[in-house]
């Protein structure tokens, strides 16, 4: 770790700085590439994109109430004052989300997770890092353990690495973790309940029923009570129904663990209560597009608006 973070010093530096540009040019005659938003040449994002990605997780929020499928927060109710008529109603598991999975953010995520292009990696370790330092700075223990929900076997063996655990590293790599915040991979699938999952098929495109049933009893976090006095942080790369996260929340819970809330990248949109369709059903995904042609409509007045350090 210490030795990587001298070797990206060492890059910073001018000289080696010029280098790697030239680099980087050379290799964008012999390997052409193309910005995964707009289409533009030369780079997987270009300045324009990366401009507008960034500024769309500057500010993370609260994205609890779009999903549906939550788990209920520890030992929390929202009451309606005192001598209010009508029972309490549960608070859900608050999810803090970097930005909105749409536009630029969501077919940089779509690029990360299912074209290899791990090049991106920086830009949502960025977002990453910025939902976890915003969910930390609430009432939250000093020492917390970040357990991210851990890849599915189809996208495992799809892809040949897991998105979120290289996103991660990115992370603690740059040194961007909160202070007080330590990495925990103690989640995983239960040997033989993916396999039967898989039957579902995969989570995309299911409804909020469907997806709850797809993943329900497939997590562990080990022999119960091993996890009691720990009090933990979700981290996941997309919030939908929240199907996903209630079954790590179960199974944490079920070993001990205390679940204080969830960190995502990003956060689907829910749909209108007016909007036509089957009921139940969640809402879609971005798909990567037929022809790239976003506009950079939502671009800032200057780079000078935006910063890259987590604030």
């Amino acid at each position: 770790m210490v030795s990587l973070r001298v070797v990206e010093d060492w890059l910073a530096a001018p000289g080696p700085a010029a280098v790697l540009e030239a680099c980087r040019e050379l290799g964008s005659i012999l390997l052409p590439a193309e910005c995964v938003v707009c289409g533009a040449a030369d780079a997987s994002l270009c300045p324009a994109c990366l401009i507008t990605v960034r500024h769309a997780t500057l500010r993370p929020f609260n994205a609890s109430a779009g999903a549906g499928m939550l788990p209920e927060a520890e030992g929390c109710l929202a009451g309606h004052g005192a001598g209010a008529p009508g029972p309490a109603e549960p608070v859900p598991l608050p999810v803090t989300a970097a930005g909105r999975y749409a536009a630029g953010l969501s077919r940089v995520l779509l690029a990360c997770k299912n074209h290899g292009h791990t090049d991106l990696l920086g830009v949502l370790a960025e977002a990453l890092a910025r939902a976890l330092h915003q969910a930390s700075s609430s009432a939250l223990p000093e020492r917390l353990a970040l357990v991210p929900v851990p890849g599915s076997l189809r996208g495992r063996t799809r892809r040949g690495y897991d998105p979120l655990e290289l996103i991660l590293a990115k992370v603690r790599l740059r040194g961007l973790l909160p202070a007080g915040m330590d990495v925990r991979g103690i989640l995983s699938y239960r040997r033989g309940a993916e396999l039967l999952s898989l039957r579902s098929g995969a989570q995309k495109g299911l409804g909020a029923g469907a997806r709850r049933k797809n993943v329900h009893g497939t997590m562990t976090a080990g022999r119960p009570g091993n996890l009691r006095g720990m009090t933990v942080l979700l981290v996941d790369d997309v919030l939908t129904t929240g199907a996903t996260l209630a079954e790590a929340t179960r199974a944490l819970r079920a070993s001990g663990a205390q679940v204080a809330g969830a960190a995502v990248i990003a956060a689907v949109r829910a749909p209108a209560p007016t909007a036509a369709g089957p009921a139940g059903k969640s809402p879609e995904l971005v798909r990567e597009p037929a022809g790239r042609s976003m506009a950079h409509a939502q671009r800032p007045r200057s780079e000078g608006e935006l910063t890259s350090r987590v604030n």
